[in-house]
């Protein structure tokens, strides 16, 4: 027990002790020429502050103009895609249509050659080959080469 007491006593006591004074290092420059550079130091870096704002500055408008122009392409691929989907649509349609109307006058040629049994089977072996020569494929909107569709 008495050397943890002697022990703890030690410690404080180096504790207590002041601290050395630091010697004060001798200027090898005048007054007025070390002055000249502290404030050619401050010049410095109100500079470097300056450039570094206006970098952040011009880097926040390249940042802004990306995210517009990636906002814009964004939306433009949709409405290409809104566009592309409806002309699909559009074909699906069509080929539906012109399949009921194939379908509708081939119903209609037999019960038109009903009274004869040989004419019955000949009509719509020949009105189907009429609307198979007939049929036309939808006519495409014709754009001028060199002009680019914009989206609305």
């Amino acid at each position: 027990m008495v050397a943890a007491t002697k022990a703890t006593s030690q410690k404080s006591a180096v504790t207590k002790k002041k601290p050395a004074a630091k010697k004060m290092s001798v200027p090898t420059k005048k007054a007025s020429v070390l002055a000249r550079e502290a404030q050619a130091a401050k010049k410095r870096l109100l500079k470097l502050r300056a450039d570094t704002k206006k970098a952040i500055e011009a880097a926040k408008r390249e940042v802004a103009q990306a995210v517009e122009a990636a906002k814009a392409a964004l939306s433009f691929e949709k409405q290409a895609a809104k566009d592309k989907l409806a002309a699909k649509k559009a074909k699906a349609a069509g080929a539906r249509k012109a399949a009921g109307k194939k379908a509708a006058a081939t119903k209609a040629a037999p019960k038109k050659a009903a009274p004869s049994k040989a004419a019955a089977k000949a009509a719509p072996k020949k009105a189907a080959v009429k609307s198979a020569t007939t049929k036309r494929a939808p006519a495409k909107k014709a754009v001028p080469q060199g002009t680019v569709a914009t989206p609305a």
